[in-house]
């Protein structure tokens, strides 16, 4: 097999993993757009942490292999769904909620741009986030859970 050859399947083979990172991205994102206030709020949180991680893995592998990302214009007044919005009672603690912000502000500013490396880190950061909310949540729903049980 010629390096072209080689080259060639490797990008195919990262194309492929941005794709299905991509997909379970928009599978999470869709879990917080249609979600009622309730239990599963952990899990989706913890589900968008993973497909943010995702992400962050094949936008890395995309980077290396010298791919860009196509800039999305107009991303950074782009809105997570309704149950991820500051003021519309989120659960968990605030300084988590703000990271979180912070974060989200981030992506959205990365996605503009064509850069690969900047969109991974941002979905890295992203990822470390929904991750600490998801880990906090769960353990004030723990708590609520004992004290409702008591």
């Amino acid at each position: 097999m010629s390096f072209r050859a080689d080259l060639d399947r490797q990008r195919a083979q990262i194309m492929r993993a941005v794709r299905q990172a991509g997909n379970a991205w928009a599978e999470a994102m869709k879990a917080h757009k249609l979600a009622p206030p309730d239990a599963r709020f952990t899990a989706r949180l913890q589900a968008l942490s993973e497909a943010a991680e995702r992400e962050q893995v094949a936008w890395e592998h995309a980077h290396a292999a010298g791919l860009m990302w196509r800039p999305i214009p107009g991303a950074e007044n782009a809105e997570p769904p309704y149950e991820l919005r500051p003021g519309t009672g989120r659960r968990g603690p605030a300084e988590l909620w703000a990271r979180f912000d912070e974060t989200v502000a981030a992506l959205n500013r990365a996605i503009t741009g064509s850069s690969a490396a900047e969109v991974a880190d941002a979905f890295g950061e992203l990822s470390g986030a929904a991750g600490a909310l998801a880990d906090a949540v769960a353990r004030e729903d723990g708590a609520a859970a004992s004290r409702t049980a008591a």
